[in-house]
């Protein structure tokens, strides 16, 4: 199966606690199929801190039109998190897809760790 690069950018929202230092995984799903949940490892000490924008290069099975993202993570440390948005970029064809999801994730609040958007 064809493979394709997307560049995946997770955007943390502004709130004072808006950041997470657990685990964060991210899943995306397209008219061909759908990746596995893979592992967003931070890049650096800032990575999905309050206001922050990070960046990821996967290489997954071409996934065709975008349809689905779903993004959480393990809890296992600073778990309130509050993710504003994703945006893909498919760096072969330069389809863009963007998925808002304007929600904190953390068991206290919202009893979740993850969620998924659909366009």
């Amino acid at each position: 199966m064809k493979t394709n690069i997307y560049s995946v950018y997770v955007k943390t929202g502004e709130s004072a606690l808006g950041g997470t230092d657990s685990n964060v995984f991210i899943q995306l799903t397209g008219t061909n199929g759908r990746s596995e949940s893979i592992h967003l490892p931070p890049q650096d000490i800032f990575s999905f801190e309050a206001g922050s924008i990070d960046k990821f290069v996967l290489e997954v099975p071409d996934l065709g039109e975008l349809t689905r993202c779903c993004i959480g993570h393990d809890g296992s440390s600073d778990a309130d998190w509050f993710v504003e948005s994703v945006r893909v970029l498919d760096d072969e064809t330069s389809r863009e897809w963007t998925f808002t999801f304007n929600m904190n994730l953390t068991t206290e609040e919202t009893g979740t760790q993850a969620a998924c958007v659909d366009l």
